[in-house]
């Protein structure tokens, strides 16, 4: 059975701090491509690579890709995070799961599950060892270290990419697992094609949007190579990322520190830090 990640804050919770959003580069572009895709377009009538053919094709649903700068992880999309999409109500942005051993995914679904349509909360965690629960309406996170005993969290509504591994699956955490962290996001003031962040980061196709969290707490933790998960209710559109975080700077480190009444103890896994296959 997995080990469990177990992370013990004595008093505090860590806090990790926003900056103002400006145009900038998001960094590296660290998407995966899924495999399947009717154009190498960004966008178009078969959209871009992370939306599946035979879907809604609009930029409206897309989901563009996660970059890397940093601790610094950004999504971007011409998915509407805080809004969804106003035709469909129930279909609204998910969380970011975070993988740091490489095993996640369908072939990691928990017991009883099954591609089916409707938003279904399960008990397991999909193999995500983290989950970055976004409050889009208030520009905040809060990071939970998962588990696959007591963690809930929610499927897509639609199982059309149930049949690849990874799926779409999950799509909002529910409940379950262990707060480590909270934090303030960068949300950017939605752009078009000639705004600065656009062309700095090769976005076409519309109005996009974006946010970036602080992936600190995994380098705390003793992480660094990782796959970031995202998608949104309806699971047309399912977003994956790969990257590696940078050692923490050791006034970064200091800095933390001072912000923790006591860190009891770190439960890691028998072996330490895993890297990822190549």
């Amino acid at each position: 059975m997995r080990d469990k990640i177990v992370l013990f804050f004595a008093a505090s919770l860590l806090v990790l701090g926003g900056r103002e959003a400006a145009a900038t580069s998001f960094g590296t572009n660290i998407t995966i491509f899924d495999g399947s895709s009717g154009s190498g377009a960004w966008h178009g009538a078969s959209e871009d690579q992370e939306t599946e053919p035979g879907m809604v094709g609009s930029q409206a649903w897309d989901m563009e890709g996660f970059f890397l700068k940093g601790h610094t992880l950004t999504m971007a999309a011409g998915f509407d995070f805080k809004h969804g999409v106003s035709s469909h109500p129930r279909f609204s942005m998910g969380d970011i799961f975070i993988d740091v051993d490489g095993a996640y995914g369908r072939s990691r679904a928990p017991a009883g599950y099954t591609a089916t349509t409707g938003n279904v909360t399960y008990t397991g965690n999909f193999g995500y060892e983290f989950a970055i629960d976004l409050d889009t309406a208030n520009e905040t996170y809060s990071v939970y270290s998962l588990d696959n005993d007591t963690t809930r969290v929610r499927t897509v509504y639609y199982p059309q990419n149930e049949s690849s591994d990874p799926s779409s699956n999950p799509w909002q955490y529910v409940d379950g697992g262990t707060l480590i962290a909270t934090g303030q996001m960068d949300y950017y003031t939605p752009f078009d094609d000639t705004d600065a962040n656009a062309l700095d980061n090769g976005l076409t196709g519309g109005t996009h949007y974006a946010l970036s969290i602080d992936l600190s707490f995994l380098t705390l933790a003793g992480y660094r190579d990782f796959v970031a998960h995202a998608t949104m209710g309806c699971g047309n559109d399912n977003l994956m990322g790969r990257g590696t975080a940078p050692v923490p700077e050791p006034a970064t480190m200091f800095l933390f520190g001072t912000g923790l009444m006591g860190l009891a103890g770190i439960v890691r896994r028998k072996h330490g830090a895993h890297r990822l296959p190549d």
